[in-house]
């Protein structure tokens, strides 16, 4: 596995400084809108609590019913900022995925992680932290990208995502890395698709997506860590 770092603060001020402009600019660049909305829709019930990770501007979950509860966690200052003005009844926290969620945020009915995951360093981590607040029996909506020889940089393990303005790498993993993973994590897939997720400006090409929907499994085995 890839342990190349990126430095932290230069991803969170990528999107410091888009943070206002974020939703509109990258709408017409994306194409994940209808998957990550189609699954709240089908998945969030009323009284159920919804975790948002790499929420942005809180542009999927604000505008769920105010009888279900949201966290939205997010590296940037701004986004959370701008979602803490878009859905005031919702909890809104600067948090890295990498590190360990806050035990007092309790368990999740459902998990989001739409798009962030192109800066997921390590997968073993990033899921057992999902696992560890995921409700047994809840579900969690993910995108990542996929390692494919048969697509213009998706067969390198990183690539430059900023375009040489600054070191910041997204990260590439195999279908077999992801399904080790998530099986490892108690993470049972129910859903998978690959398909586009957005386009790059900066390399001219559309990155693909693996989507995903997962369930935690009743008895996660601990000793398959």
């Amino acid at each position: 596995m890839n342990t190349s770092k990126n430095d932290k603060n230069k991803v969170a001020q990528l999107y410091d400084h888009i943070a206002e402009i974020y939703e509109e600019s990258m709408k017409p660049l994306t194409h994940f809108q209808d998957s990550v909305e189609s699954f709240l829709a089908e998945n969030v019930s009323s009284g159920h609590r919804v975790l948002d990770i790499g929420c942005g501007p809180g542009h999927f979950t604000s505008a769920l019913p105010l009888d279900v509860e949201v966290v939205g966690l997010d590296i940037s200052k701004a986004m959370v900022h701008v979602a803490r003005q878009k859905r005031p009844t919702g909890t809104y926290l600067v948090h890295d995925f990498h590190q360990a969620l806050p035990a007092e945020l309790g368990k999740f009915d459902i998990v989001v992680a739409n798009g962030c995951f192109d800066f997921c360093e390590d997968l073993a981590i990033v899921f057992d932290n999902v696992s560890e607040v995921l409700a047994s029996g809840g579900r969690f909506y993910f995108t990542i990208n996929e390692c494919r020889t048969d697509l213009p940089f998706h067969d390198a393990r990183w690539i430059d995502a900023a375009g040489g303005r600054a070191d910041i790498r997204m990260f590439f993993w195999t279908f077999s890395e992801i399904s080790n993973v998530l099986e490892k994590a108690g993470l049972q897939p129910l859903t998978y698709r690959h398909a586009p997720g957005w386009e790059s400006v900066d390399l001219q090409t559309t990155i693909y997506y693996g989507y995903w929907v997962v369930e935690h499994l009743r008895n996660k085995d601990k000793s398959m860590k």
